[in-house]
């Protein structure tokens, strides 16, 4: 079977640990993905960049925006329909009443969740502060391919998009992630280009971002490793619980267990795991995620 290209876009959330989200957008699907998610822009008539930094109440409006985008989110996760439609809600009304879209396709996207429990701490004697990231981002990365790919669904990493370059002080570099990607297995690639790697920032009204459709993946990746984060630490400051409610049913699906999980349309759409550097040594586990059973989430 030939391999899949991917375009990998990264972005990172900083409470209770250092979160890796990395959003895998199969190439020849892409378009399908963007096609939604700017539809559900032109129905909120927003247009300014999403964070999930900016979801406070009182913002109506952009916190149904980032529902429905996250709710694509999850859809675009989905690896096999098994014959099944998604409803999503991308702000179209009739008759005063919410219009729902029936997706019957898939777009086949994969999502890692990886976290430093340490904030990298416990790293030492690397030159700066962006070498740390990139190594476990290089870490998380391999892993999570290893996870999600297969003998029959392999998994070629063709880009690679970071959020801006600006707080590593100095751009991505390439050797770091690319080069010192040692033991993937067979069904795992990365692309060699020279220019894999493009970390300009995600904001598509600024004069220095990436290309607009590239922003847009970038802005989801921040909402989907937002909540994802904020549900699993139930750190929750104040975003509006309605946004997490998509990734709240895919970490319940996952507490479910590996077996479980095999019959599910999102099984070897995401996976979710944490390290942390003890002694010397890298020791790597699943997130414990207990669903509770007082506070706001429990309300969903």
């Amino acid at each position: 079977m030939d391999f899949e290209p991917y375009e990998l876009y990264h972005d990172e959330s900083k409470e209770a640990g250092y979160w890796h989200g990395m959003l895998l957008v199969p190439v020849r699907h892409k378009s399908k993905l963007l096609e939604n998610l700017v539809l559900a822009r032109e129905h909120h008539r927003y247009k300014s960049a999403l964070s999930i930094k900016k979801l406070k109440p009182g913002k109506s409006r952009l916190v149904s925006l980032a529902e429905c985008w996250v709710n694509l989110g999850v859809w675009s996760l989905i690896q096999s329909t098994k014959g099944q439609r998604y409803p999503v809600y991308l702000g179209k009304k009739e008759k005063a009443q919410k219009y729902y879209h029936q997706l019957d396709d898939k777009v086949g996207a994969k999502f890692i969740v990886f976290r430093d429990c340490n904030r990298h701490t416990e790293l030492e004697n690397y030159s700066d502060y962006g070498a740390k990231i990139e190594t476990s981002f290089r870490i998380g990365l391999k892993g999570g391919l290893h996870f999600l790919g297969d003998e029959q669904n392999k998994i070629l990493v063709d880009r690679i998009h970071f959020d801006g370059y600006e707080h590593y002080q100095r751009h991505v570099s390439r050797e770091r992630i690319v080069n010192r990607m040692n033991g993937l297995r067979s069904y795992c690639q990365i692309n060699s280009i020279p220019d894999i790697i493009d970390d300009r920032c995600s904001d598509h009204q600024k004069k220095d971002s990436q290309l607009y459709e590239d922003c847009q993946l970038l802005q989801l990746t921040d909402l989907l490793v937002g909540s994802f984060r904020i549900i699993l630490t139930r750190y929750q400051e104040s975003v509006i619980k309605q946004v997490l409610r998509p990734s709240k049913m895919l970490i319940d699906e996952y507490k479910k267990g590996y077996a479980r999980m095999k019959n599910s349309r999102w099984f070897g759409g995401y996976c979710i795991s944490q390290c942390e550097l003890k002694n010397g040594e890298w020791s790597f586990s699943t997130i414990d995620y207990e669903p509770p059973q007082s506070d706001q989430l429990s309300m969903f």
